[in-house]
């Protein structure tokens, strides 16, 4: 193995939840390596999307790029890569988080996000992972996966994060038919005390559900209002994406 490419693996090894984001002088100092190929590396990573680089700290964090390799499980990848343009604008739209997730087993698991730009903003990074039942992108994995995965979720239970989580089977039961019904999920504080968040599916060419995009922010700005004028774009965009992944509707 060349020394470089044992530097780099090195480096994306210093990107544990423990320790956060990571400047170049912080990878410097973890590895006793010298600032400016620290520096340089961080920067080839990110070009390939290994890391991303928060634009206000300047700091980095892993990217979207590791999920392609990390496990079979999780390749839908390629369509959150073709969702970036519009999530960009969808976070321009909205001003908030805006995220692509994925399903492993009953949790929903970040692929991309792309986070809001106020400095009060909600996080996110690759790899999170939430309880279906808790999120706005899991309620909508629900509603359009197979009624299996429902007895599922009820198998590994339904515990409550907040006062708001959704803990009975009937009253889950009836909010997924809600979702199925209007098409969009909504997390009312049930995940995180103090968010909120909306969330629609993305289609493959199969009808399958491929992901969701789900608008993240603080409760304090996403009020009923806000929401209800968030929806129907949330909507066409993931129609859009939809529609680029091959899906045709129904007739």
């Amino acid at each position: 193995m060349s020394k470089t490419v044992a530097k780099a693996l090195a480096i994306l090894k210093q990107f544990t939840p423990a320790a956060g984001d990571l400047g170049a002088s912080d990878v410097a100092r973890l590895l006793s390596m010298d600032k400016v190929i620290a520096y340089r590396l961080l920067r080839t990573l990110a070009a390939e999307d290994f890391l991303v680089q928060d634009p206000a700290t300047k700091k980095y964090r892993l990217g979207p790029g590791l999920i392609g390799l990390a496990s079979h499980d999780l390749r839908e990848v390629p369509a959150s890569e073709l969702a970036r343009p519009w999530m960009e604008k969808l976070r321009k739209f909205s001003e908030e988080t805006v995220m692509f997730a994925v399903r492993r087993g009953t949790e929903t698991v970040v692929s991309l996000p792309l986070e809001s730009r106020h400095p009060m903003r909600v996080t996110a990074n690759v790899g999170d992972a939430e309880a279906l039942h808790t999120t706005a992108s899991g309620k909508v994995m629900l509603a359009f996966s197979p009624p299996s995965l429902f007895d599922e979720v009820l198998v590994t239970g339904l515990p409550g994060l907040t006062p708001r989580t959704i803990t009975s089977a009937e009253k889950l039961r009836a909010e997924v038919k809600r979702v199925r019904d209007r098409g969009w999920a909504l997390d009312n504080e049930e995940c995180v005390t103090g968010i909120r968040a909306l969330a629609a599916g993305v289609f493959g060419r199969s009808g399958a559900l491929e992901g969701c995009l789900a608008i993240r922010g603080p409760a304090s700005r996403l009020t009923d209002a806000v929401i209800e004028r968030l929806a129907p774009e949330l909507i066409r965009v993931t129609q859009a994406v939809s529609h680029e992944l091959g899906y045709t509707p129904a007739a």
